[in-house]
C-alpha cells in the first residue's frame, strides 16, 4: 500500500467524522451558514499557508486551472456539503454514512469513462458488495418511512454523485498544482459560491443562539473537513488511480458509524453491522493486487509522480 493511499484513508476518515458534526451542527445552524461560516474559517488558514510554503502567484494560474478549482469547489464546497447536510435531516447519521459508500461505483464508472482507467472483475465485485451493503441499509432496515425518506435517499443520492465528480476532476488537476494553492483556492471559490445563500439565511437567524461549542464546531469542521482533508486529498491523488480513490470512500460509514455511535448515542443494528463488514471487505477486495499489477501500478505512479514535480515547478 503506497503513501498516497495512506492520505486517502486519512480523508476518508475526516470525512466520516464531519458528517456526525454536520449533523450535530444542523440542530443550531441553517445549512447555507454552516457552509459559508465553516469555508470563512478555512480560508483564513489556507491562503496565508499557499502563499508561504507554495509561493503562489494566483495571477499566474491561467484560465484552465481556475476553471478546474472552480469545477472542484462547485461539486464538494457547494453541492456535496448542501446535499449531505440537507439529507441528515430526514435521515439518521449511521444510514446517510453507508450511502456514501454508493460513490465508489459512481467513480469507477466516471473514470472509465472520462478518464480511460480499466475496469477488472476485482473491482467489480467490489463495488456490487458496497452496492448491497446500501441497499441492504435502505431496505432492510429503512428506519425513515413515507415522504422524509425518500427526501433523505434523494438528497444523499445527489451528494454522492457530486463527491464522485469532484474526484474526477481532482485527479484530473490535482497533478498540476501544489496541494495547498488547491485546497485555498476551493475554500475561496466555495465561499464565494455559498456567500449570497448564506447572507440571506443570516438575516433571520438568531446569532446568539451560537454557543462556544458550536463555534468550536465550526472551527473543527473547517480544520478537519476542509483544511486537513483537502490537503491530504492532493497529496495523495497524484499517487492513485481515481477508481481506488472511490472504493476508499468506503471508509467513510465505518469511521460515521463509530463516531455516532461511540459520542452522538446512536445505536448500531444488526443490519448495521451486516452492511459495514460488506463495505470493510469490499475494500479489501479492491486493494488486492497480484505482484504484477503491483509492480505495473508502482512503476506507472513513479512516471505520474516526476511529471507532477515538474508541473509543480512550471507552475510556481
Amino acid at each position: 500500500m503506497n503513501i498516497g493511499f495512506l492520505y486517502i484513508i486519512i480523508v476518508m476518515i475526516l470525512l466520516g467524522i464531519s458528517i456526525p458534526v454536520g449533523d450535530y451542527a444542523m440542530e443550531t445552524i441553517p445549512v447555507w451558514l454552516f457552509t459559508a461560516l465553516t469555508l470563512t474559517v478555512s480560508s483564513i488558514i489556507l491562503l496565508p499557508a499557499a502563499k508561504i510554503y507554495d509561493k503562489v502567484v494566483w495571477k499566474t494560474l491561467g484560465t484552465k486551472y481556475y476553471y478546474g478549482i472552480f469545477m472542484q469547489a462547485l461539486f464538494t464546497c457547494v453541492l456535496y456539503t448542501v446535499f449531505l447536510l440537507y439529507g441528515l435531516s430526514y435521515t439518521n447519521v449511521i444510514a446517510a454514512g453507508v450511502i456514501n459508500s454508493m460513490v465508489p461505483a459512481i467513480v469507477l464508472l466516471l473514470s472509465f469513462l472520462l478518464l480511460g482507467e480499466r475496469l477488472n472483475i476485482r473491482k467489480i465485485i467490489a463495488i456490487s458488495l458496497a452496492v448491497c451493503a446500501v441497499l441492504i441499509m435502505e431496505v432492510v432496515g429503512v428506519r425513515v418511512v413515507g415522504e422524509a425518506s425518500w427526501m433523505g435517499n434523494i438528497f444523499m443520492i445527489l451528494a454522492v454523485t457530486s463527491l464522485a465528480m469532484f474526484y474526477v476532476y481532482a485527479k484530473k488537476f490535482a497533478v498540476q498544482i501544489p496541494p495547498l494553492t488547491m485546497s485555498a483556492g476551493l475554500c475561496v471559490m466555495g465561499l464565494f459560491m455559498t456567500l449570497p445563500m448564506a447572507v440571506f439565511e443570516s438575516l433571520t437567524f438568531d446569532w446568539e443562539s451560537l454557543t462556544a461549542i458550536t463555534w468550536a464546531i465550526i472551527v473543527a469542521y473547517a480544520f478537519s473537513g476542509w483544511v486537513l482533508a483537502y490537503t491530504f486529498t492532493y497529496l495523495g491523488m497524484p499517487k492513485v488511480p481515481a477508481s481506488t480513490v472511490g472504493m476508499a470512500t468506503a471508509i467513510i460509514p465505518v469511521t460515521a458509524t463509530v463516531f455516532a455511535v461511540s459520542f452522538l448515542g446512536e445505536t448500531l443494528r444488526v443490519v448495521d453491522g451486516v452492511a459495514l463488514v460488506l463495505v470493510i471487505i469490499s475494500i479489501f477486495i479492491a486493494e488486492s493486487k497480484d505482484n504484477t499489477d503491483k509492480a505495473l501500478e508502482n512503476s506507472r505512479m513513479e512516471g505520474i509522480s516526476y511529471n507532477s514535480e515538474e508541473q509543480v515547478n512550471e507552475t510556481k
